[in-house]
């Protein structure tokens, strides 16, 4: 593929783009060489995240290649050996002052890998003649070693601009003094506690107390800093507008003491690594946080509200729905939640965010530190995070992925467990309506009868200093859950999440899919055909997932949204792993709503795929088995008795904080009395369910 860009003095420059392996390149032809020393290495990135992705959706080194002469050169090749100069060769020509990104992979049969502690790279020509090289130092993830001029310049740490100039990236300092030392660790102490700061004496020291990262302009330190309760100081990431219906509180939200600090050296201005410290002051007298787990991340401010680069805000998406709705001129307060465009279709003001960006380049580095619920231990890291969910992307308070990775601090694993062992990803999951505990505590439910759920913790959050709520940390259905809960090993497992292949291959969904059509289009009175499914589906497990989903009122499900199942490739991998599929407790945020729902005949009318238990009916002693189990489990985990016993120990956990969060995202005039209105409805529900539920599950059986 070849791609044209034009500069703002209208110069062509192309880029092309191959993968670079043994036999295995994309060809393009676009004339003969005649000077091979006109190529040079313009740009090399060996610790490549999320700078460049390549065209086949691949996350991988590269190299950059720039022709300064006005004619096509080929026949070059690349290596990491001097001694073998023509180990991979470049199966292109390079374009007259253009750009050649070769994506490298050590994945690729015969490819090789750039190695992050550095090595030396070779361009070479058809005789095995060296025209190129450089020395690669260390680099950090997505830092690349670039000219500073194309062409000809010298080689500096610089941010990635893979095939386009070099000129305009940022020069990026290695981080080569010692970091200064604090003499308190993270924690919760006393007003008037003393900190001091040291570092090399050829060094100063500066710091910021607000959470933004800190260099020369900042807080130059001259002696130990007095700790005091934050909480007085003015709002500064609270104000931040998320969303154009947002309304920041009207009161100072509780704050902690972000401490980040460097040194930097006083002739050569190089600098340390930035260390970062958090203290809560003065919170031994806020029994809002007693006995509550508290996780305090840090960002540089604008990795996430940064009009451009920002996820938490509304930013250049934003604008794009005021110029595509032609509302640029309105007040804020008068821009539309939707329109039709000029093709018919309606465009929502809630998909036009910089929260709704996803993936790799969406991902933001945090410092964590979490504490214990007794406040006495905490444990620090350095991790990815980003927005998490569908509709959380457009409320206040959003729930975040949180992922330990090696880029950030050499840890590939939280290097403490929050609710499952050899956790690489959690997730801090935001409450949904005014009881915020009601889906992890309706997921629990479902893990007392043994359907798989995701067990949780509550986590109260602090972003940059500032409260930003109470969440539910939970552990995520990945394959690190699945061989820790139930030893299915990653390459024998297969999941679907909302009728994809969430892991495994093509085999997975062919499976799945198949299962469906079968259960769907088969006769199950047939004992043959029966036999078959039943080695293929758990029923028992089926039968526990929908009795639930009925009890619960769950109208946030369809055949394609909101369902999670799994399997064992293979069986010999224990009960959960004995090659049949089974469901697993995901996303319950709408329940609970109307004890008097025909739930059932609500599945009914989302098509004949929903409603599982259906395919069954004809099925001999089915329906006396569905309905009996419905009875047994409204007389005993789902009983009245059972539930509001449960949910008043929850209660417990979660008041406090519940009542303060909303308060913080939703009005400072949420009190206790509302907090107990709406805990009411919900245990109203679980007192009336049961006659309503048996009702019309009677009534389905008999009308089928």
């Amino acid at each position: 593929m070849i791609r044209e860009y034009f500069s703002n003095k209208t110069k062509r420059t192309i880029i092309l783009t191959g993968l670079l392996a043994v036999g295995a390149a994309t060809l393009f032809y676009c004339g003969l060489a005649k000077d091979k020393g006109t190529v040079v290495i313009n740009e090399v990135c060996g610790n490549n995240f999320c700078a460049y992705c390549n065209e086949a959706g691949e996350y991988t080194d590269y190299v950059e290649l720039y022709n300064m002469s006005g004619e096509d050169v080929e026949g070059l090749y690349l290596s990491d050996n001097r001694k073998h100069p023509k180990k991979y060769k470049i199966e292109v020509a390079i374009p007259a002052n253009g750009y050649y990104l070769a994506s490298i992979s050590k994945d690729v049969d015969g490819g090789f890998g750039i190695s992050k502690s550095g090595e030396s790279l070779y361009l070479c020509d058809e005789r095995g003649k060296v025209i190129d090289s450089v020395a690669i130092p260390e680099l950090s993830y997505d830092v690349t070693y670039s000219r500073k001029k194309d062409g000809n310049g010298k080689f500096e740490r610089m941010s990635a601009t893979p095939g386009a100039t070099n000129e305009g990236a940022a020069y990026i300092d290695a981080d080569t003094e010692d970091e200064p030392k604090f003499s308190i660790e993270d924690g919760f102490y006393i007003e008037g506690t003393k900190l001091k700061i040291s570092a090399s004496p050829w060094t100063d020291i500066y710091y910021t107390d607000d959470g933004s990262v800190p260099d020369k302009t900042s807080h130059k330190y001259k002696g130990e800093i007095e700790l005091a309760d934050a909480s007085e100081k003015d709002n500064v990431y609270a104000n931040e507008i998320m969303y154009p219906t947002y309304a920041p509180p009207a009161y100072k939200v509780d704050k902690a003491n972000i401490i980040s600090a460097v040194a930097i050296n006083k002739f050569t201005g190089e600098k340390s690594e930035v260390v970062t410290h958090t203290y809560f002051v003065g919170f031994d007298k806020k029994e809002k946080y007693k006995d509550m787990r508290i996780m305090s991340l840090v960002f540089d401010p604008a990795d996430l509200f940064d009009h451009d680069r920002g996820i938490y805000t509304l930013g250049k998406r934003y604008d794009e729905y005021l110029e595509l709705g032609g509302f640029t001129d309105l007040p804020a307060d008068e821009v539309p939640g939707s329109f039709v465009d000029e093709n018919g279709e309606e465009q929502f003001r809630s998909s036009f965010t910089n929260s709704e960006y996803k993936g790799r380049e969406a991902e933001r580095r945090a410092h964590m530190t979490a504490f214990d619920a007794a406040h006495d231990s905490s444990f620090a890291q350095d991790i990815g995070v980003r927005i998490s969910g569908e509709s959380t992307r457009f409320v206040f308070q959003k729930s975040l992925n949180l992922f330990a990775r090696d880029i950030y601090d050499g840890e590939k694993r939280f290097k403490q467990s929050f609710v499952c062992n050899n956790e690489k990803k959690v997730r801090l999951r935001k409450g949904d309506g005014r009881i915020l505990y009601q889906e992890p505590f309706i997921q629990s439910v479902m893990g007392e009868i043994g359907i798989p759920y995701q067990e949780s913790v509550p986590e109260v959050l602090f972003i940059n200093g500032e409260y930003w709520g109470i969440y539910n940390l939970r552990e995520q259905y990945d394959s690190n859950y699945f061989e820790e809960h139930f030893g299915i090993p990653e390459d024998q497992l297969w999941a679907e999440k909302n009728n994809t292949v969430e892991n495994g291959d093509a085999q997975t969904d062919e499976n799945y899919k198949s299962l469906i059509d079968r259960m769907c289009y088969s006769d199950m009175s047939d004992d043959e055909i029966y036999s078959s499914i039943e080695s293929e589906i758990d029923i028992n497990n089926m039968i526990d997932y929908y009795c639930m989903l009925l009890f619960f009122n769950d109208t946030d499900i369809d055949p394609d949204h909101n369902r999670f199942m799994f399997r064992s490739k293979e069986p010999g991998y224990g009960d959960y792993g004995d090659g049949r599929w089974r469901y697993a407790a995901y996303d319950l945020d709408i329940t609970c709503d109307d004890a008097e729902a025909d739930t059932v005949a609500y599945y009914r009318e989302l098509g004949e795929k929903m409603f599982w238990p259906g395919f069954f009916y004809e099925r001999p002693g089915f329906k006396e088995l569905f309905y009996d189990r419905m009875v047994e489990l409204t007389e005993n985990e789902l009983s009245y008795e059972h539930l509001s016993k449960k949910l008043s120990e929850w209660d417990k956990v979660y008041r406090k904080q519940n009542i303060e969060n909303v308060r913080r995202f939703e009005g400072i005039n949420y009190t206790e009395k509302d907090y107990e209105k709406d805990l009411l409805k919900l245990d109203t529900f679980f007192k009336e369910r049961k006659q309503y539920v048996l009702e019309m599950l009677e009534n389905d059986i008999n009308t089928y």
